[in-house]
């Protein structure tokens, strides 16, 4: 559960605490196109991918790298694939709920919280063990690890360990009150439409 210091700020964005810049304030519902009109993949890696430039302005960037090895989301090297076309994957394998996505950036921005730097280095294994929690949790259908192996391109034990840091992390906090979903909410549909797609070129 969210503690009463949580549920009280005003969340501006969903990187609250991997940035130092605030987004836009949230766009109003009366302004918000059906999500059927909008493509969820972007919807969600746009949010991720802002926070990882924002991150990569701190002259600590690569220091915070080095401090963030402890944790298992970090790889020595580059992912040969890029987040969006690694969510689309994601996506093509597990029908997921636009919910789900919104609960996943949520949990991220927990994790973040607990000192996790967020980077190129573990964002795709952070943003996969997001999701697999986030849909374990709203949707109440587990995927076997033999499956969830094949989808992510991760063994089953990576996964295992993955999972038990990222709930670890957040302390096994996986509610969500409704008002602070909806704040998720319209901030990353806010950023869906304010960031320009040169993130994608």
């Amino acid at each position: 559960m969210l503690t009463s210091e949580e549920s009280q700020e005003n969340i501006s964005s969903p990187s609250t605490v991997s940035s130092s810049h605030q987004s836009p304030n949230p766009i109003s519902k009366s302004k918000l196109p059906p999500l059927n009109n909008i493509k969820i993949d972007q919807v969600f890696v746009k949010s991720l991918l802002k926070i990882l430039f924002e991150n990569k302005k701190s002259p600590n960037y690569f220091k915070n790298i080095k401090n963030s090895k402890d944790y298992h989301f970090t790889i020595p090297i580059l992912p040969a694939i890029s987040l969006l076309d690694y969510l689309r994957r994601i996506l093509y394998y597990v029908k997921i709920e636009f919910s789900t996505l919104i609960l996943a950036m949520i949990y991220i921005d927990r994790v973040c919280k607990k000192k996790v730097f967020l980077n190129e280095f573990n964002i795709h294994r952070i943003m996969i063990i997001a999701i697999y929690i986030a849909y374990t949790y709203n949707e109440d259908i587990i995927y076997d690890n033999n499956y969830l192996s094949l989808v992510s391109g991760m063994s089953k034990n990576e996964i295992v360990t993955l999972e038990e840091d990222f709930l670890e992390l957040i302390e096994f906090n996986l509610f969500v009150k409704d008002e602070i979903y909806e704040q998720y909410k319209n901030c990353v549909l806010n950023d869906y439409f304010s960031i320009k797609d040169q993130f994608f070129s």
